[in-house]
């Protein structure tokens, strides 16, 4: 099955695992770059390092525990079903993240959230999920 290329500027909404939350909740990112070496509507296609190494820092979060905001980073992982060969008549095949799912979070704890009798652990990790956003006038896919 054919699915949509992400490119440079596409949109992630990105969301934790009960019990942490974002506080407040980010509103949709743009990915920052696109490194395949083709253009997609003018913006640079993604390969799955340009999403797994972006960060982004200092990020608030809570959880039901410990409900006075700590803060984290956050980092995404490109699963199987958000890959894709891309073939590339001169330069053979490249690997391209496609739209096919959502992407893998994983939120680390660098300041500590708290409660009136406690922190979490600076190091702790939460997972979540992200969602692509792909607007196109004409869908350029692989797979």
């Amino acid at each position: 099955m054919q699915k949509t290329v992400v490119r440079q500027g596409d949109t992630v909404t990105l969301t934790l695992n009960p019990p942490a939350a974002l506080t407040p909740p980010l509103p949709p990112a743009p990915l920052p770059r696109g490194t395949a070496g083709f253009r997609i509507e003018q913006h640079p296609a993604c390969v799955p390092d340009d999403i797994e190494s972006w960060v982004i820092p200092s990020v608030g979060y809570s959880t039901l525990t410990f409900p006075i905001s700590g803060t984290g980073r956050v980092e995404f992982k490109v699963p199987p079903a958000n890959r894709a060969k891309y073939a590339r008549a001169s330069q053979g095949e490249t690997e391209v993240v496609v739209n096919g799912g959502p992407l893998d979070v994983v939120f680390t704890v660098v300041g500590a959230a708290s409660n009136p009798s406690g922190t979490d652990t600076p190091g702790a990790t939460y997972q979540g999920k992200a969602i692509l956003t792909c607007p196109r006038v004409r869908p350029v896919t692989a797979g």
